[in-house]
């Protein structure tokens, strides 16, 4: 049931916590392990935290569970169904009006608990830090400094990894987000009330307001509609995305900055040499929504040049309003001697630029010149006619930092316009890059398109060419110095929406250069020719240079290995597409000066394809590869991780992942996708933001300085643990195989999970199939994933791999022995049995066979269903063998918060299954209006489970 957020959140909340997480009962395979005498401190301390937020988190969700009640007057009838109140809580009909109220009230239940987890984490945080010191919390800052110091790591080497960290999440949007952005703002307003209430919590005047604050936004979150009443549009999407770029991440910026310092201070270092060499880690943001056109038809041109405007507008719009802020700040007034000269020219020279515009905030701020430069910056912060560039912007700031300075303000100067330059370095004037993205088969048919209207008829075998005549012809004409000239691809054809997507990408370009945009993503990436046909379309696209007499994208082309043969090949692929470039074109210059090769690895496809153990481990077989690849052509990799919200499609806490990753595939520049549901669980708030990026770039820091001197290397483990680990990849494949391509698996699929609700639901813009074919191939990872979450199986979160084990203990109980202690030793293997074994206890085998009571073929029912539980009772024990103990010994933290959400979700899953039964008999029967009524039901029961799961897929 906790599969992403909750698994991540169990690392970082008091609640189910063994120990900081599952790693911390047993550190040491670790190689970061602190000292014995600091585990012995921190874990006889977690002991008194934990128990403290327990306590905490029940008292104050038993209030707020009262408090609702006491808003539902006129539905007094529904108090009953509100958990957590001392009582048993009631189940009521199966009317679908009554269901849809009862999902409703539950939804905002789980989100009221989901709130009141982080808030208590947040607290129990501060007070760890406050009393053990920062090194207490494992994966942050200060942890990761004590750490580095214990291995004999000195502050230099730490400044040299800092200065090389690039770190850049990449927001999407993905069709499976089940809450509309109006709820996420109740949501946001709720928890400013529970900040409120522990900052007046002994003002009895202030705090009795706060609680009719409180009364209110429960209020006010119960009448708001919960779920979309019809699809959201791009536009909705983007609007979301964007009100977290502007609103949360600059706050959290500034946090994080604040967390290094301390941090570093408390390692016992100069934090005026960390200031000094700037060496403070590159955060970078981007985006999918409005560029990711794989699948999407939504995705025009036009969309995805407005989108280019919208992020630019309001990247000037957050700089305006941090200039106007600082300018609060600098009430600065010295003698006109001690003004600076240069400060004075260039306040001169502003007012000559601007002419008229500067007129008032000169005459205003005259004789208070830092103030004056700051409203007149702002002025000549135009999306149109302003800064040259961002770079030009900085310049500006560098001067208020350093006039300053000469004045002896050296405070002011870093504490209110280093943030700027932070800001400026971060966000730029684009405020998020974003990246295009669509699939080779599209590109094929693009391409033949293409030959047949500039006359190359023999080219309308394209697709079906053997890879070396199709790189040879590609090579040739990309060698040619002339693109082909008087041609004009037909509209709505692949080829017309290409092109029309590198008109507004060279429109944009030419006004603001490229600072706005990312990689060029090839999703489903097979071969080198799948990426040299992007250049060529570019060069066509008016969109490309000559450079080394060969056409070279401006834009970076970033493959995408998604399935298990396409990363299987992954390293051959970079290796040959490296070779065609002996200039590195085809690469960016990255923090750490080297050039850069983005290669993008998915964590859905390949686990949809081959099952969670084999998925993984060709992951990590594919990134070593890649990584040897790179090293071999003098490049770096710039893994793009494509993770998910949930443990099948790559999720996890974000420090055990990256200490996961192969030995030296984590260089220096890291990017992951952020996605869906996953943004607002991670980043509603500044100080949530701020915790889970500071995970991300203390996690990055801490495993590139351990891996120093191993550059360019790429290590998977002990080779009697990589045998060990290719035999199970492999049988783990055949067992889950097995499974899917069994006959009759598809019907078993749509009838035992809520898929057919999912693809009338109103969750996303994005359609759940790529080309609206019926077929297992066809469905995304993410609705795959949702609806085997929904009716609790997840399934692709373990099965095969107990089949794999099993036949691992009876064939060769040795290398089971092995495993044992590999599993101590090797970071990959304990991170992907702990994420296996966190789908296990998530899942509900009661439950289960409810969904699979919808099976209308009792024999097909009876012989999926006997396969499935026959391997989830293999996968426990296994699981438990290779551990030494069971679930509930090991981790009955998470065992708790597991059973403190499994009563109201009991309720939520057996109304889920009454109501898919009576919507499929509506169906059939042909009555309209009984089908709407309980589909609009069955999208409130799936986003209640969601709610409670605290993912969907």
């Amino acid at each position: 049931m906790i599969d992403y957020f909750t698994f991540e959140q169990i690392f970082r909340t008091p609640f189910a916590l063994d120990s900081l997480f599952y790693y911390c009962d047993d550190q040491s395979h670790m190689s970061n392990k602190p000292s014995l005498a600091t585990n012995q401190k921190i874990r006889v301390a977690n002991r008194d935290y934990r128990k403290e937020g327990f306590e905490e988190l029940e008292n104050r969700l038993g209030t707020l569970m009262d408090m609702l009640a006491d808003v539902l007057p006129e539905e007094a009838k529904l108090a009953d169904s509100i958990p957590w109140r001392g009582h048993e809580i009631k189940d009521h009909s199966n009317d679908p009006e009554e269901a849809a109220t009862v999902a409703q009230l539950q939804a905002v239940c789980f989100e009221i608990l989901n709130m009141v987890e982080e808030r208590t984490a947040l607290k129990i945080r501060q007070r760890r830090r406050c009393d053990l010191g920062f090194e207490s919390e494992q994966g942050l800052w200060g942890r990761i400094f004590h750490d580095l110091k214990a291995q004999g790591f000195v502050e230099n080497d730490v400044l040299e990894t800092l200065s090389k960290v690039s770190v850049t999440p990449v927001l999407t949007a993905h069709p499976t987000e089940a809450k509309r952005p109006t709820v996420r703002e109740r949501h946001l307003a709720l928890y400013k009330d529970l900040v409120h209430w522990d900052r007046y919590r002994k003002d009895p005047a202030s705090l009795e307001k706060v609680m009719d604050s409180i009364q209110i936004s429960l209020e006010t979150l119960w009448h708001t509609g919960e779920i979309h009443a019809s699809r959201p549009s791009i536009t909705d999407e983007l609007r979301n995305v964007i009100y977290y770029l502007r609103e949360v991440f600059p706050y959290a910026l500034r946090e994080l900055d604040v967390s290094l310092e301390s941090s570093w201070k408390s390692a016992g270092w100069d934090v005026e040499k960390l200031r000094g060499s700037v060496a403070y880690p590159q955060l970078r943001l981007g985006t999918w929504v409005g560029g990711d056109r794989d699948g999407h038809p939504l995705v025009t041109a036009e969309v995805t040049a407005n989108t280019l405007r919208r992020l630019r507008k309001h990247a000037m719009r957050m700089h305006e309003r941090e200039l106007r802020a600082a300018a609060t700040v600098l009430t600065i007034s010295p003698d006109i001697d001690e003004v600076p000269v240069r400060l004075t020219e260039r306040i001169n020279a502003l007012r000559d630029e601007l002419g008229n515009r500067a007129d008032y905030p000169y005459a205003v701020n005259l004789n208070e010149p830092w103030r004056c430069l700051c409203y007149l910056m702002r002025e000549k912060l135009d999306p149109l006619d302003g800064y040259s560039d961002i770079a030009e912007y900085i310049e500006d700031l560098n001067l208020l930092e350093n006039t300053l300075m000469e004045i002896g303000a050296n405070r002011s100067a870093h504490g209110v316009i280093f943030p700027l330059k932070r800001l400026a370095q971060v966000f730029g004037f684009h405020l998020a890059t974003l990246d295009i993205r669509q699939n080779s088969p599209f590109h094929d048919k693009a391409a033949v398109q293409m030959f047949r209207a500039v006359g190359i008829a023999e080219a309308d075998g394209f697709s079906d060419w053997p890879e070396d005549k199709r790189i040879e012809f590609l090579l040739n004409e990309l060698r040619n110095d002339r693109p082909w000239r008087k041609w004009q691809p037909e509209p709505d054809t692949e080829i017309g929406k290409v092109m029309d997507c590198y008109t507004s990408l060279r429109r944009h370009t030419r006004s603001y250069g490229l600072d706005g945009l990312g990689p060029y993503v090839v999703s489903m990436t097979r071969q080198v020719s799948d990426m040299l046909l992007v250049h060529l379309f570019a060069r066509e696209g008016g969109m490309a240079d000559w450079k080394d007499g060969m056409w070279i994208s401006r834009q970076q082309v970033c493959p995408l290995f998604e399935t298990g043969d396409d990363l299987d090949r992954a390293g051959k692929v970079v290796s040959r597409y490296l070779s065609i470039d002996p200039g590195q074109h085809f690469l960016r210059v990255v923090a750490s000066g080297e050039c850069c090769m983005p290669v993008m690895v998915g964590y859905s496809d390949s686990n949809k394809d081959s099952g969670l153990l084999s998925g993984q481990w060709l992951l990590q077989k594919a990134q070593s590869e890649i990584t040897t690849a790179c090293h071999e052509a003098g490049a770096e990799c710039e893994f793009f991780h494509g993770r998910g919200g949930t443990i099948s499609r790559g999720a996890g806490p974000v420090q055990w992942f990256l200490r996961s990753l192969p030995e030296g595939s984590v260089t220096g520049a890291v990017r992951v996708t952020e996605q869906g549901e996953v943004i607002p669980r991670k980043y509603a708030h500044h100080a949530n933001a701020a915790y889970n990026l500071e995970l991300l770039l203390a996690g990055v820091t801490g495993v590139i300085t351990e891996n120093k001197g191993k550059h360019g290397t790429s290590s998977l483990g002990d080779p009697k643990y990589q045998e060990i680990m290719h035999w199970l990849s492999t049988e783990s494949r055949k067992g889950y195989r097995s499974l899917l391509d069994k006959e009759g698996f598809i019907e078993f699929y749509r009838q035992a999970t809520p898929i057919d609700a999912l693809e009338h639901g109103c969750f996303g813009s994005r359609p759940s199939r790529r080309t609206g074919t019926a077929s297992l191939d066809d469905l995304r990872a993410i609705p795959w994933v949702f609806s085997w979450t929904q009716a609790r199986y997840y399934m692709p979160g373990w099965f095969g791999v107990g089949t794999a084990l099993a036949k691992l203990h009876v064939e060769n109980p040795a290398d089971f022995q092995l495993l044992s202690t590999f599993i101590h030793e090797e970071p990959f293997l304990r991170y992907l049995l702990t994420n296996v074994e966190t789908n296990l206890v998530s899942a509900d085998l009661d439950l289960m066979n409810a969904y699979a009571g919808l099976v209308e073929d009792q024999a097909l029912k009876d012989d999926f269903q006997n396969l499935i539980v026959a391997e989830f009772s293999r996968t426990g024990e296994m699981i438990d063998l290779i551990f030494g103990s069971t679930f509930a010994e090991r981790r009955p933290r998470m065992l708790r918060t597991l059973e403190m959400r499994e009563r109201p979700l009991r309720i939520l899953h057996h109304q889920q299954v009454a109501l898919l039964k009576e919507w499929r008999a509506a169906q059939k029967k042909g009555d309209e209006k009984t089908t709407n009524e309980l589909l609009n039901a069955l999208q409130f029961s799936v986003n209640a489970v969601a709610s409670g799961l605290r993912t969907t897929g």
